[in-house]
């Protein structure tokens, strides 16, 4: 079997309930398996830390004050273990198979980096 590269995926959040689960599942519905999906919310104060428990151990919490986006992110790739990092905004989704060739990117040259 071909060596998987793990892929960090970077969900920042704040004051969006309505939509981070959708970001969310479009993660893990990925036909790339080898990730861990960080979601950073940054201190939002309607119903998402609610949603995002409700995923357990499928997702890596992290539940800071607010400081803005860059610090959102920050929180998320100082956490992050994967060889890619991914962003995406928690009212955004990623496409089924965006994972899969964005490692097909990075596996088609030794110059591409982070």
């Amino acid at each position: 079997m071909e060596n998987q590269q793990l892929v960090s995926i970077i969900i920042g959040n704040y004051n969006y309930d309505q939509f981070v689960g959708e970001a969310i599942d479009s993660v893990l519905s990925q036909t790339y398996t080898n990730i861990e999906v960080i979601v950073v919310d940054d201190g939002s104060q309607d119903n998402s830390r609610e949603v995002i428990a409700k995923y357990g151990n499928k997702v890596i919490p992290i539940f800071k004050e607010n400081g803005g986006q860059p610090s959102n992110y920050n929180a998320g790739f100082a956490a992050s273990k994967g060889e890619i990092i991914c962003l995406l905004d928690s009212d955004d989704l990623f496409v089924a198979d965006k994972l899969e060739k964005v490692v097909n990117v990075f596996r088609s040259s030794e110059q591409i980096g982070w």
